[in-house]
């Protein structure tokens, strides 16, 4: 059982376990008044659980779809979806579906808000746990222009898409949408500020509007956690 401050989350049985990432990812991805929210490889459903209780704490009460191709992941979902304190279970649905067969399912409803922690290591030596090779590998399970696809079919024309990528994937990522979507906000993560960028956020729409850049470093060269980054995960986490 993983703890934040206002709901807890079971994530033992998931593809990936909840950490740095989906919880960057959520924090960082502005929600505005977004009513419908997908998230795209769930997981247990921590980013979708974390951007519920920005649009709780605003007084909206949105529909929040998940989707995986992992049973247990789905399963675990669901459960937390049951636990969850700040919105009505029926606020959510998670569903056992690959991404492509969800964007050609003619009921889809279109949505205001994408986000995705996508597999990435596409070429990267696989590791041994399947379930691991299933979460980050995209072997065979989610193609960057899959993912591209699926979402340019399910964004509301006002939308936003955000998702999280290490520097190499995202700069491929990026070369292969900027010609459609506009880039709205860029954020540079450093693990130290003395190393380099290993994580970059990233939120496009199909409307232009004035790209922000900024950068966070987790930590200072002292290895203490930032005030910035305290700050920012300040409404989900207690950190000492």
């Amino acid at each position: 059982m993983f703890h934040f401050k206002q709901f807890d989350l079971e994530h033992e049985r998931s593809t990936l376990k909840i950490g740095t990432d989906a919880v960057l990812l959520a924090a960082l991805t502005q929600t505005d008044t977004a009513q419908s929210v997908l998230d795209i490889g769930c997981g247990c459903g921590v980013i979708a659980f974390c951007l519920a209780q920005k649009l709780a704490e605003n007084q909206i009460v949105p529909n929040i779809v998940g989707i995986d191709v992992d049973a247990d992941s789905i399963a675990e979902a669901r459960k937390n979806a049951e636990r969850f304190p700040l919105l009505p279970n029926n606020s959510f649905h998670f569903e056992q579906i690959s991404l492509q067969e969800f964007a050609n399912q003619k009921n889809t409803h279109s949505f205001d808000l994408i986000v995705s922690n996508p597999p990435y290591f596409h070429d990267n030596l696989k590791p041994q746990d399947k379930s691991r090779l299933q979460s980050k590998h995209g072997d065979g399970q989610l193609s960057f222009q899959e993912l591209a696809d699926g979402v340019d079919r399910l964004l509301s024309p006002e939308g936003r898409f955000a998702l999280i990528l290490p520097p190499t994937e995202m700069e491929e990522f990026h070369q292969m949408v900027n010609q459609k979507w506009h880039c709205v906000k860029t954020v540079f993560i450093q693990p130290t500020e003395k190393k380099p960028v290993f994580r970059i956020v990233r939120e496009y729409c199909h409307t232009i509007f004035l790209e922000t850049k900024t950068h966070l470093s987790i930590r200072n060269a002292s290895l203490q956690y930032t005030s910035e980054y305290l700050e920012l995960v300040k409404p989900y986490l207690t950190i000492r």
